[in-house]
């Protein structure tokens, strides 16, 4: 079986997403992809394979494409499976190869993600609750409009705006088979329709691929790194 690990930065060198983590493996292929030319060349003492990777899109979309759909990039469709974490955490990388054999080999499942770490009896797993969460940043408060009118497009669509589970997007291990690439698509549509706040169109997407989805503890195969 053939895994790797990728993650990534788009932006430019004050973002205060600009971190480069320990690469999680020294045996398993690791990508790093960015378009900020300072970041690509501190790369180069580093264990990462770096790539970097210009668009039409903007940075911040570009982010949202390969968190979405790995297959889309011609380094990542070779694996059987991948692990997309954010650049800002720290990953047990032993404990995660071991996550995506047993994915692969064991399970009917396509895609293993963290619970939200937030969800509570008073912070109920919703659209809602992760729209509030949100808009406490001004990069998403400026679009709260549309978001709102998303939310109430996707209910109005027979979703639902409440679940009994809610996902934290920045840990991902995907199978890559049709299933995968399928979400996959359908989330980035959603993205490129409604906005960055990917977390918050994931909502609603992983409610037509809940079956194909395993959950794990928040936190159970990384911590926080940076910011």
């Amino acid at each position: 079986m053939l895994f790797a690990f990728y993650t990534c930065f788009f932006g430019e060198d004050n973002n205060e997403r600009n971190f480069i983590p320990p690469s999680p493996s020294s045996t398993i292929d690791c990508y790093y992809y960015t378009n900020n030319s300072k970041t690509y060349e501190m790369l180069a003492n580093t264990r990462w394979k770096r790539i970097f990777y210009e668009s039409q899109l903007s940075s911040i979309m570009l982010a949202k494409q390969i968190k979405s759909c790995p297959h889309m990039f011609k380094e990542l469709r070779v694996y059987d499976a991948t692990c997309y974490f954010d650049s800002a955490l720290y990953l047990d990388g032993p404990a995660t190869v071991q996550l995506m054999t047993s994915l692969v080999k064991y399970s009917s499942y396509s895609i293993c993600m963290a619970r939200h770490p937030f969800i509570s009896k008073t912070w109920l797993p919703s659209a809602h609750s992760e729209l509030r969460e949100a808009i406490l940043q001004p990069r998403y408060a400026v679009q709260r409009e549309q978001y709102e009118a998303y939310i109430c497009e996707q209910v109005e669509s027979g979703l639902k705006d409440v679940d009994d589970i809610h996902f934290a997007t920045g840990f991902i291990v995907r199978r890559n088979n049709m299933i995968s690439r399928a979400l996959g698509e359908v989330w980035w549509a959603h993205i490129c329709k409604t906005g960055i706040l990917c977390q918050l169109s994931f909502f609603f997407v992983q409610q037509m691929f809940r079956e194909h989805i395993f959950d794990i503890k928040f936190g159970e195969y990384f911590s926080r790194w940076g910011y």
